[in-house]
């Protein structure tokens, strides 16, 4: 036979064994009838590291019934499994949605229709994982371009620039937990109707979270509103009016001079503060919700004069301030994993009893052995005493051990439940610690339509490396959660949660918040503490139906305590001599609100970032009522309320350091970044906003404190400083009549003398000059003269322009502190 015939031979039988293996055609028929699935990710795949991202997926089925699950891949660096059951009887076309926490690495994340363990259909869905501090803000709109292009937000820090991303009422969860990626949602010329109960729902919950809302006018009209509820908006639209462009100063900055009067949607104020109004009619307004807000702006940024000039910048970064805390989802959860830990069973044992033991042995086994043997004359048995006493030693020290840490099995569990004011809904982020005496699988059901994940930074104890497999549902089931022996093994757990109904009343004034908190609940709030800012106050148990009375001394100084040493208390975190259920108790307690105060990159900020105040109170009852299958296990429970609560500020008012919230309006220096803390920039300028947190009324400043440097106290007074005035150019008599002819001025070289400090500049609001300050210098502090010419009444805003004229980049950090009365 021929090399040509043989090599024919060969890829002929090749063709059959091909043929062979894949069977017959009816089989792929079959498949091609089988289901079929699509996915894709809601928020347009935007996420964030330890926020959920939800997927929905379409699954059809032409062929024979089949029943399976979806999988997918996901949680804390894909340690968790989640997945779904599904029964496709035929025909059939379901729609699902799967939560899942994306891994900080990747771009996708594939979504399995599995049936018998084998996958029957798959399709890889993209999301795109965002830092911390970046801000992302959704934009709901008929014509999301339109705005796109007048938000031109910078950078903040690490040089993360905000992302913007159009939105579809579609693309919004129905779960709270899978908006917490998102920090600010625009809503333009969308019908609000579309929303389901369900996304309505979680849009609320969203904003008493910490979500901002900005609402603002089009070509639509009023009725695109319609869907929202009077208790978010700060008023409604009924009509269209014309408002005075010079009005529009105090939420555009600079307002040109051949600008002209523009119409805008107008209403009556429900609550909250009104920015801009037209005869009666508020056309601007912003009002608290929880911890977030809503804003109404009635005018329409993306057309006429507002849109071709430079105003529009102004206006979004005054209505988008950067990114601050509050949400469901955290990057960083070490803190509050490390308080599910503090169990008295897990405590070091006592250092006393390990030397008595430790002594005891040793003379068990050498003196006492000794002359027990020399006195009956046996000294030969020592070799089988001593073995004999050594394993009767390890059996005592593993009884002692045992007895120590006991033979229950335990569920611990510690949560941050997040409610509104006068309501009884809210949302509870839960970590659960499953505490095992003995080495075990155990079957776990968690009601509520929880998600459940494992922990951010993964467990400390039992069970690392292993995959948590979780099925979503009513109940939520964790399958074969493995514990080490006498080890605990912590799971996270969201899902809607009942808040204690508190009714308050509080006013600031003169530096106090007064007033008083009751407790409407059938719950004991244990030691429950006002915050605002970084002042606390804790407060006596409030039984229920009980009336606490709040005095609040609010300290504008900047050095301070954390604010957990102030609540509860200085602790040594990680003590083995606290072995008690009350210093565990202390110390989880310690944990849980240094978590909340914590910045994965800066570390602790000593303050709560919220423009309300917040009563923080404790109870002892499970949020998550978790069933273990054949167990009755010991329960024990640490759940901190965190309830923003209203408050009216009147009277002369000190807006210190941590009541102030800046926002950067413009910066065209070679480079910009800044951190909670301080700038740092190139040659150029960068222009910020500061302002007081909301007040209803207008304020009459009466001081305004400025000074550079960290940790500076400044609400006390300083020394006194005036802008300095124009600079005029010289008169020569060149013409008739005299003109003034203008002569180049004297060059300085800024890098002489340069102290590492940008000249610092002031908006004269009522002129719209920029008019800049004598040369500041650190650990300095000023006072402005002339306030009411710099601060907007309506808001407290002043404007400061910092000009960087030197080749070397600065760094630094600006304080300001505003004084008024508001009325």
């Amino acid at each position: 036979m021929s090399r040509t015939s043989r090599a024919l031979g060969l890829v002929g039988a090749i063709f059959v064994a091909a043929v062979a293996l894949a069977g017959p055609a009816a089989p792929a028929t079959a498949a091609a009838d089988g289901p079929t699935l699509e996915a894709h990710a809601l928020l347009q795949g935007h996420g964030r590291l330890g926020a959920w991202l939800a997927i929905d997926v379409r699954l059809a089925n032409e062929g024979t019934p089949v029943a399976g699950e979806l999988q997918l891949q996901g949680g804390s660096q894909g340690g968790t499994r989640f997945s779904v059951p599904v029964d496709l009887p035929s025909p059939s076309d379901k729609r699902f949605t799967l939560y899942a926490q994306p891994p900080s690495f990747g771009r996708e994340i594939e979504v399995v229709f599995v049936v018998d363990d084998e996958p029957v259909a798959r399709q890889k869905v993209a999301f795109t994982v965002h830092e911390t501090s970046q801000l992302v803000i959704g934009v709901v709109a008929a014509q999301p371009a339109g705005i796109a292009s007048g938000i031109q937000l910078p950078a903040v820090q690490n040089s993360a620039n905000p992302v913007q991303v159009p939105l579809t009422v579609a693309d919004l969860p129905a779960k709270v937990e899978a908006w917490s990626s998102m920090d600010r949602l625009i809503w333009q010329d969308v019908d609000s109707n579309l929303l389901t109960a369900d996304q309505l729902a979680a849009l609320r919950g969203w904003l008493a979270l910490g979500g901002r809302l900005i609402v603002v006018g089009g070509t639509a009209g009023p009725g695109v509103l319609s869907g929202f509820p009077d208790e978010i908006l700060p008023y409604r639209p009924t009509t269209t009016v014309d408002v005075a462009a010079g009005s529009l100063a105090s939420l555009l900055a600079e307002v040109p001079d051949d600008a002209t009067d523009v119409p805008a949607m107008g209403g009556e104020l429900i609550d909250g503060r009104a920015l801009v109004t037209s005869g009666d009619h508020v056309v601007a307004a912003d009002r608290s919700y929880g911890s977030g807000s809503v804003t109404v702006i009635g005018l329409d940024p993306t057309s006429g004069w507002i849109a071709e000039s430079k105003a529009t910048q102004a206006l979004w970064r005054n209505l988008i301030p950067a990114r601050g805390s509050g949400f469901v989802g955290m990057g960083d959860d070490r803190e509050i994993v490390g308080a599910v830990s503090e169990l008295p069973a897990l405590a070091l044992p006592p250092i006393g009893g390990l030397i008595l033991l430790l002594f005891g042995y040793i003379a068990l086994i050498g003196p006492i052995n000794y002359l027990v043997l020399k006195r009956i004359d046996r000294r030969e048995w020592a070799w089988v005493t001593m073995p004999a006493l050594i394993a009767v030693f390890a059996a005592g020290a593993y009884a002692y051990g045992s007895a120590l840490r006991g033979s229950d099995m335990i569920v611990n569990e510690v949560a941050i439940v997040r409610g509104a004011p006068g309501a009884t809904e809210g949302s509870a982020q839960v970590y659960l610690g499953v505490f095992s005496p003995t080495r075990g699988t155990y079957q776990l059901a968690l009601p509520g339509g929880a998600l459940v994940s494992a922990p951010v930074q993964g467990d400390f104890f039992g069970g690392q490396g292993t995959v948590l497999d979780v099925v979503q549902g009513e109940p939520a089931r964790v399958r074969n959660l493995a514990v080490g022996f006498g080890s605990l093994r912590t799971i996270r757990a969201e899902a809607p949660a009942e808040v204690p109904l508190v009714q308050a009343e509080l006013e600031l004034r003169d530096g106090f918040v007064t007033g008083t908190v009751r407790n409407e609940s059938n719950k004991t709030l244990e030691a429950p503490a006002v915050v605002l800012g970084a002042s606390a106050v804790v407060l006596q148990d409030i039984l229920p139906g009980q009336t606490a009375d709040v005095r609040l001394r609010v300290d504008s100084g900047q050095i301070g305590a954390m604010l957990s040493d102030k609540i509860v208390g200085q602790v040594f975190v990680g003590d083995p001599a606290a072995s008690n259920e009350r210093q565990r108790r202390a110390q989880a307690r310690y944990r849980v609100i240094s978590q909340l105060t914590s910045d994965p990159t800066f570390g602790n900020l000593s303050q709560l970032a919220s423009d309300v105040p917040v009563l923080m109170a404790w109870g002892r009852d499970p949020v998550v009522d978790v069933e273990i299958a054949g167990q009755q296990p010991a329960r024990a429970a640490n759940v901190l309320y965190y309830i923003p609560v209203p408050m009216q500020i009147r009277g002369q008012t000190s807006f210190g350091w941590d009541l102030m919230r800046n926002t950067v309006l413009a910066a065209d220096a070679a480079f910009f970044t800044r951190d909670p803390y301080s700038m740092n920039f190139g040659q150029g300028t960068v222009t910020v906003a500061y302002r007081p947190i909301p007040f209803e009324g207008t304020m009459t400043p009466s001081k305004v404190l400025m000074s550079y440097g960290f940790g500076e106290r400044i609400d006390f007074g300083g020394q006194p400083i005036e802008p300095m005035p124009p600079i005029d150019p010289p008169i020569v008599c060149i013409t008739d009549p005299c003109l003034p002819a203008v002569e180049p001025a004297p060059q300085i070289d800024p890098n002489v003398g340069f102290d590492g400090l940008p000249e610092t500049e002031v908006l004269n609001r009522l002129t719209g000059e920029w008019r800049r300050l004598p040369h500041l210098t650190t650990g300095e502090t000023y006072e402005l003269k002339n306030p009411t010419s710099y601060v907007d009444p309506s808001t407290g805003t002043i404007q400061v322009r910092f000009v960087n004229d030197n080749q070397n980049s600065v760094n630094v950090t600006f304080n300001v502190v505003i004084q008024g009365e508001v009325r």
